[in-house]
């Protein structure tokens, strides 16, 4: 059976972050990665997202880069805004013969409590990824018999740090990938 890592995100814009924690897992953990594209974050809905459609196209392009990669439409077609376990549910219906487990960042850990049926969420197995923010406390989550740290590389990156940076006229670039940075110029996203 195929084990694949889900990671799930805005990626609004993905960036070379993402990429070094979709790399990480996918050499130590999983035989593919899909990047579950969502259209909109029931966290995010105030503060607002790029149109879907737009960075549904920015992360298949950059799927096409790896085999190992995948670009994952599915929220597309549930209701909004998108629920995690929804999707999960969905996911497990139309592919079989995958083993799927969830990637997140640590600081999920500490709301994931809230989330729409949380406790379907904890019959995966989550692989925990570090993130900056939290190295002086650890969530309650942590010590869950499916939650699984990890050692992947933190990375002090973030799409909102890139959207700013893009509005602002600073320099961007190392932040981002070549295929995104032209993607994102030619499509004018984010100025």
């Amino acid at each position: 059976m195929k084990s694949v890592g889900l990671f799930f995100g805005t990626f609004d814009p993905i960036h070379k972050g993402h990429e070094a924690i979709a790399d990480f897992f996918l050499k130590n953990f999983f035989d593919e990665v899909w990047f579950v594209v969502t259209p909109m974050n029931p966290d995010k809905i105030e503060k607002g997202t790029s149109d879907e459609n737009i960075r549904l196209e920015m992360i298949q392009g950059f799927c096409e880069l790896n085999t190992k990669f995948k670009c994952c439409d599915i929220e597309f077609g549930l209701p909004k805004p998108n629920y995690t376990a929804d999707t999960l549910d969905e996911i497990k219906k139309e592919f079989k013969g995958f083993e799927f487990s969830i990637i997140m960042g640590e600081d999920n850990l500490f709301t994931l409590h809230n989330w729409k049926n949380y406790l379907n969420i904890l019959n995966h197995k989550i692989y925990v990824y570090p993130r900056l923010l939290n190295h002086l406390k650890k969530a309650d989550l942590i010590n869950h018999p499916n939650v699984i740290l990890s050692d992947a590389p933190m990375m002090n990156i973030s799409s909102s740090l890139i959207r700013e940076k893009i509005r602002h006229n600073e320099d961007y670039e190392s932040l981002i990938s070549e295929n995104i940075k032209n993607f994102v110029i030619s499509r004018e996203i984010y100025s």
